[in-house]
């Protein structure tokens, strides 16, 4: 998870052979459609169902780089089962933000993760409290720390309310064990996932022996090398834990 900059919305979200209109548009007209509607939760599962999502799509992959808003596994067109569109504060709950851009994020198809894990799961400590800010709002990178091991935890010196705190916590998930299996309403602690990250750090040490040939890269060579990942138009797979890895910030604030 990391901050994102959504700069536009799609220009168009019309089913091809249909009149042109933007997300803007659409939303605007679905607004307007919300407030005579008997049921809000249907009304706004119509107007999200009548977008063509491909186009939809097509802005978030550019805008998330290709990887997914929660475990940041690679994410692409025609990859089997394909990515979803998910509501970030889920359609049931908030009809009224069903079309607005800021809520719409693209994430992996995997079963017991994620958007398939989350389901109409609000991202929120308890009830009364506020849901999670959406990425483009705050820098996940800053309050998600990763362990040499691969598993994810919430930075001690993440700059969150105590409100926000639990509610990144309880969205993450514990590692498994023997008494803990599938936890945390995106459950980002799987085994597959913690061994995935592991082997990104593996690769990331890999890559670095084999261009200093056995000798030692300076802290702005790493320095250098995360800020040239960070700056590709396609990011590397569970980027966060690479960066941490090369930058030495791995394990911290635990």
């Amino acid at each position: 998870m990391r901050k994102l900059d959504k700069r536009r919305s799609p220009r168009n979200v019309s089913p091809d052979g249909q009149p042109r209109q933007s997300m803007q548009q659409a939303e605007k007209a679905f607004r307007i459609a919300l407030r005579s509607a008997a049921d809000a939760a249907e009304c706004a599962r119509s107007a999200f169902d009548a977008l063509e999502k491909r186009k939809l799509r097509s802005v978030l992959y550019e805008e998330q780089r290709y990887l997914c808003v929660y475990c940041e596994r690679r994410i692409a067109e025609g990859k089997q089962p394909g990515p979803r569109i998910d509501h970030w504060r889920p359609l049931s709950k908030n009809p009224n933000l069903a079309l607005h851009w800021h809520n719409l994020y693209l994430c992996c198809a995997t079963e017991t993760t994620c958007d398939c894990r989350k389901g109409q799961s609000a991202l929120r400590a308890d009830d009364q409290a506020p849901d999670l800010p959406w990425p483009v709002a705050l820098g996940y990178e800053r309050c998600l720390g990763f362990s040499s091991k691969g598993e994810i935890y919430v930075r001690s010196d993440a700059p969150l309310s105590d409100a926000q705190r639990r509610a990144l916590a309880l969205a993450i998930g514990i590692p498994h064990n023997n008494k803990t299996r599938d936890n945390g309403i995106l459950n980002l602690n799987h085994p597959t996932l913690i061994a995935a990250r592991a082997a990104a750090v593996d690769s990331e040490c890999d890559r670095l022996e084999d261009d200093y040939k056995g000798k030692t890269a300076s802290k702005d060579d790493r320095a250098a090398r995360a800020e040239a990942m960070l700056a590709e138009q396609t990011l590397q797979e569970f980027v966060s834990i690479r960066v941490g890895w090369l930058t030495k910030t791995l394990n911290k604030g635990r």
